[in-house]
């Protein structure tokens, strides 16, 4: 996503002859705009794969290699802020999320009930090795908030699927509504973190 560089400097000055520290919505809007994109997609490319799963459309193929690009785009929005190590393991456990939420769908799908069991267990500890990843790496980031976001995330997400495997339609989009919402909360969380850690770089 590209944004042009603003034209305008702040200009005012303090007694002490430094410039003032005003707050650069420019950069604010930028990050906070960025950060809801990419979980934004994170979402909708989950759902295309969701609906192109339970109804083996064509288009698998090709969804599925657009949703597996969503954890880097992540990772891009937290790469003026952290090293590159830290970067990497983000993409790394929402690579992991994605791929085993996907064969999670599958399996349900399938009705293979004890597969779909551990994988759900996988799913749920790769949402706890993310909270401690993500608690890591910014103090604003509570490990036991990220927990209950995380698997909250999931929670939600299992609704999604379940409706939509059963062909309760209705149901399905109402729970996709939740996780959109849900979601949207957890990148201001996200943002607020790195504002709250980085106060020099919006100002």
């Amino acid at each position: 996503m590209y944004f042009p560089e603003p034209s305008y400097k702040c200009e005012k000055a303090h007694p002490c002859g430094e410039h003032c520290k005003c707050p650069d919505f420019y950069r604010q809007f930028i990050l906070t705009n960025g950060m809801r994109l990419a979980w934004e997609q994170h979402i909708y490319w989950t759902r295309l794969f969701l609906i192109s799963t339970a109804e083996r459309l064509a288009d698998l193929k090709d969804t599925t290699a657009r949703l597996m690009q969503n954890p880097k785009d992540i990772a891009k929005v937290f790469e003026p802020y952290y090293p590159a190590d830290v970067t990497r393991e983000i993409a790394r456990l929402l690579t992991e999320h994605l791929q085993i939420g996907g064969d999670l769908i599958t399996a349900l799908r399938d009705k293979k009930a004890a597969e779909a069991a551990e994988l759900n267990r996988r799913w749920y500890l790769n949402a706890d090795q993310m909270a401690a990843a993500f608690a890591a790496i910014n103090p604003n980031y509570k490990l036991d908030e990220m927990r209950q976001m995380l698997r909250t995330h999931l929670d939600l997400t299992t609704k999604e699927v379940t409706a939509r495997l059963a062909g309760r339609y209705a149901e399905d989009i109402e729970a996709f509504g939740k996780v959109e919402r849900e979601a949207m909360m957890m990148a201001d969380y996200f943002t607020q973190g790195i504002f709250k850690e980085f106060p020099h770089k919006f100002v």
